[in-house]
């Protein structure tokens, strides 16, 4: 039996408050009620519990999403990167000794003790309170495991998502070549502007996969180019629990400073495909279409808010001279300069329904 959000209790008996303008509602559950829905409408579950816990036993990866995100990884920040979007339902595993209130101020709070700013709760639906009745049942259903997680291939399961164009794009033409790879060679995929890095870390986890899965005889190297100190803090603990620390790199450059970015450029030999999100410097997008020293094959390619043609601009973020112009990249990137275009798709972000451009392009 369950209670709906404000009669709730957990069985350590803490009340979990969530303040009322919250519209979030969830449920105690046991095992049987998540599982009660097919593996594909099944709620994705973190599972809070600490490593040690988890590497003795913990619940089978089926058709439904599992993933293992420590709670103290979480309040320290370390891993908070690797929760759902804010808009995505999804379920917990309370670790026995966790209390209700410490799960009422991480989830449910909609104000940020570091900045006291506004924020919106994540959407917490089911929350399975650790018992031993939980483990029986799961071995009973053959659903629990003591195989150490070490043993799991890549890609690890995730609930976030990385930039649209990224997986659907690039990942794509990337594997491609990847299976096609004959030799020996680096396979480097630099990524500017990478902020907490997920895009590097979605690339290095499916681009290694698929070089382990086809035996391509390559070295995979995905590396993230930042000029905030910031990005390695948060990129490096992220690449290490996903196991790809060991073909990811963070760079600290000032990408203004393009003799710097034509320096890093000169020094490599197998670049594969140059990328950025959501930064947009026009003096670098002009240097890598018309004189950076890059191979033929090399693939460029961006994804930035863009106007529709012949439109403006509506939003309040970014600034209207931080917009791409429709044309704008088709005109840098074209045939005279040495680029052949793959892709010139307009579509829109799923945050607020601004118009996004994934484009593509091949040096020639």
């Amino acid at each position: 039996m369950t209670e709906e959000q404000g009669s709730t209790k957990l069985p350590n008996a803490k009340r979990l408050k969530v303040e009322s303008e919250v519209s979030n509602r969830y449920q105690t559950v046991d095992l049987k009620i998540w599982l009660q829905n097919s593996a594909h409408e099944r709620l994705p579950l973190v599972d809070l519990r600490s490593n040690e816990d988890f590497e003795k036993r913990h619940l089978q990866q089926d058709s439904s999403t599992i993933v293992h995100l420590p709670f103290g990884d979480l309040l320290s920040g370390e891993r908070s990167c690797e929760l759902p979007p804010r808009h995505v339902e999804f379920a917990i595993l309370v670790p026995s000794q966790v209390e209700g209130k410490e799960i009422e101020d991480f989830f449910f709070a909609t104000v940020s003790k570091a900045t006291s700013q506004s924020r919106k709760p994540w959407l917490v639906r089911q929350i399975i309170q650790e018992t031993e009745n939980i483990w029986r049942e799961a071995e009973r259903l053959e659903i629990m495991s003591t195989v150490s997680a070490d043993a799991q291939s890549l890609p690890l399961p995730r609930l976030w998502k990385p930039d649209q164009m990224v997986e659907h794009k690039l990942l794509p033409m990337l594997g491609e070549r990847l299976q096609n790879s004959l030799t020996e060679d680096n396979f480097l995929v630099w990524d500017l502007g990478s902020g907490a890095g997920r895009d590097v870390c979605f690339l290095a986890e499916e681009l290694k996969y698929i070089a382990q899965k086809v035996s391509a005889p390559v070295t995979i190297n995905v590396v993230g180019f930042d000029n905030h100190k910031g990005s390695a803090r948060r990129s490096l603990p992220l690449w290490k629990n996903r196991m790809v620390n060991d073909c990811t790199e963070s760079r600290l450059v000032n990408l203004k400073k393009l003799d710097v970015l034509e320096n890093n450029i000169k020094n490599e030999q197998h670049l594969e495909c140059i990328y950025t999100i959501r930064y947009l410097n026009r003096r670098m997008l002009e240097y890598i279409a018309t004189q950076a020293p890059l191979r033929v094959g090399c693939l460029f390619a961006i994804s930035h808010f863009c106007k529709e043609q012949g439109g403006g601009w509506n939003w309040e973020h970014p600034k209207p001279n931080s917009v791409l112009e429709r044309d704008e990249l088709r005109k840098m990137f074209n045939n005279e300069r040495g680029w052949g275009i793959i892709h010139d798709e307009m579509c829109l972000d799923g945050d607020h329904g601004r118009t996004l451009i994934n484009f593509c392009v091949e040096k020639i």
